[in-house]
C-alpha cells in the first residue's frame, strides 16, 4: 500500500519539534508495511534535512528568506498578510499543487493523506485520488473567521474519503461549524511515549518548578499563569515557575512579570529541541496548560508531561478535559481565573500523596490511547477500507 503525507508542517532538522507528530504517525505506518512519502514546504532555515526512514520532498517556492509561510500553526493567516511574505502566497500554492500532481504522477499512492484541511486538505481534494484529511485545531479554527472559509472547508471534508480529527472536541466543532458529515472520527496523534518515559529518571527540581511549553500567544493564557504564580508566591508556597516558548505576547508578559515583581523568579526559554523536552518535563512539578475559550485542540504538551512523570494543570478549553479528567488524571482550574489556577496548582504542589496519585493515573491513561501502535492501527485501517485491502 503506497501512502503519500501532504502537510505544510513536518519536521525539518534533527529535534524539529514542528509536525512531529505527523512524522511518527508517517513512520510507523511505514513500519507497518506500507510505501510512505511525504510533500512538505521548504523553509527559511537551510539546516541539512532530518535523517528518516520515510522520504520526504520539499518544494521550494521563492527565496530561502522569504519561505516563511509553512510552520507557523495559528499565526498563519497573520504571518501570510505580512508585508512582503504576501507576496509569495501565489507562489507558495502553486508550487504545493505542482508538487503534489508530480508526487502522485510518479509515486501513485493508493491513498492521500492531507494533514489540516487548508492547505493541504483543499489540495488534495483537487486530486484524481482517495484521501484522508485530519483537523488538528488551528484550521478548525479558521473555520470561525468567515462564511467563505466554512464553506471552503465543508467542500473539502465532504469531498474527503474520511475525516478524522485529534480530538472528540473537534469533531464536534467541525460538525458545528460546516454542518453534518458522513462520519468525523477521533483519532489522536501518536506520541513518542519512550521519548518522553526517559524524563522520569530525572530529579526533580528544587524548589517545585511549574513548566509552560507552548506558544506565547493571547489564547493560551499564560499572563494567567503569570498572575497565578505571583498568588503563590505571596502565599509563601515555594515553587518556581519556566516559561519555555515563542511568540509575539512575550513583551506583553515580561511586563506584567516585571510590574508583579517575579520577573526574577521566572525562567524565560525559547523552544528547546524534542530530545531536551522530557527533561523539561521530568525535573517540573506541574505542567500547566491555562488555555482560554476553545483555542485548545487537545493540548498534547499535557500527554508529553503525563509520560515524563509531570502532573498536569490546566482548564476546561477545547480538547484539555480528554487528556486532563478532573481529579484523576490531573485537575482543571476555572478558564481566565488566577486565584482558582493557584488554587489547583497549590493543592497539587502542597499534597503529595495527590500528585502521585494523579501522575500515576494520567501516565496509564496516555498509554492506553496516545501510544504510537493505537493510532497507526486505527489509520492503517482507514486507510485499507479506502484502498479495498
Amino acid at each position: 500500500m503506497r501512502v503519500l503525507v501532504v502537510t505544510h508542517n513536518y519536521p525539518r532538522f534533527p529535534g524539529d519539534p514542528a509536525g512531529a507528530f505527523v512524522a511518527r504517525l508517517a513512520e510507523g505506518i511505514q513500519a507497518r508495511g506500507a510505501d510512505v512519502r511525504v510533500v512538505a514546504p521548504a523553509t527559511i532555515t537551510d539546516a541539512p534535512p532530518t535523517p528518516r526512514a520515510v522520504r520526504v520532498e520539499r518544494f521550494r517556492y521563492a527565496p530561502a528568506f522569504l519561505q516563511r509561510v509553512g510552520y507557523r500553526g495559528d499565526a498563519r493567516l497573520k504571518v501570510a498578510a505580512s508585508p512582503g511574505v504576501a507576496v509569495v502566497l501565489p507562489a507558495y500554492v502553486l508550487a504545493f499543487r505542482r508538487a503534489l500532481t508530480r508526487a502522485v504522477r510518479d509515486f501513485a499512492p493508493d491513498v492521500v493523506h492531507a494533514h489540516w484541511w487548508l492547505p493541504a486538505g483543499w489540495l488534495a481534494s483537487g486530486l484524481d485520488r482517495p484521501f484522508v484529511v485530519t483537523s488538528h485545531g488551528s484550521d478548525v479554527r479558521l473555520l470561525e473567521r468567515s462564511r467563505v472559509l466554512r464553506v471552503l472547508g465543508r467542500r473539502v471534508y465532504s469531498r474527503a474519503s474520511a475525516v478524522t480529527a485529534v480530538s472528540e472536541f473537534l469533531t464536534r466543532d467541525i460538525a458545528r461549524l460546516v454542518g453534518p458529515l458522513r462520519r468525523v472520527e477521533a483519532i489522536p496523534m501518536p506520541v513518542d511515549v519512550a521519548l518522553f518515559e526517559s524524563g522520569r529518571s530525572v530529579a526533580k527540581a528544587n524548589p517545585p518548578r511549574l513548566l509552560y511549553a507552548g506558544n506565547l500567544v493571547a489564547s493560551k493564557g499564560v499572563d494567567v499563569l503569570v498572575t497565578a504564580f505571583g498568588i503563590l508566591r505571596r502565599q509563601g508556597v515555594p515553587c518556581a515557575l519556566k516559561i519555555l516558548g515563542e511568540g509575539p505576547d512575550r513583551p506583553r508578559l515580561q511586563g506584567l512579570a516585571r510590574d508583579l515583581g517575579l520577573d526574577a523568579q521566572i525562567e524565560w526559554s525559547g523552544f528547546v529541541p524534542q530530545e531536551r523536552m522530557p527533561a523539561e518535563y521530568g525535573c517540573s512539578t506541574v505542567t500547566v496548560l491555562p488555555t482560554r475559550g476553545q483555542a485548545e485542540g487537545l493540548g498534547l504538551t499535557l500527554v508529553e508531561a503525563l509520560c515524563a512523570g509531570s502532573a498536569v494543570v490546566g482548564t476546561p478549553a477545547g480538547g484539555i478535559p480528554e487528556v486532563i479528567e478532573d481529579g484523576r488524571t490531573g485537575l482543571l482550574a476555572a478558564d481566565g481565573d488566577p486565584e482558582d489556577l493557584a488554587r489547583q496548582l497549590g493543592r497539587v504542589l502542597q499534597d503529595a500523596e495527590l500528585r502521585a496519585r494523579l501522575v500515576q493515573a494520567g501516565g496509564e491513561h496516555v498509554m492506553r490511547r496516545w501510544a504510537p501502535a493505537y493510532a497507526v492501527e486505527r489509520f492503517w485501517s482507514i486507510y485499507g477500507s479506502i484502498a479495498g485491502r
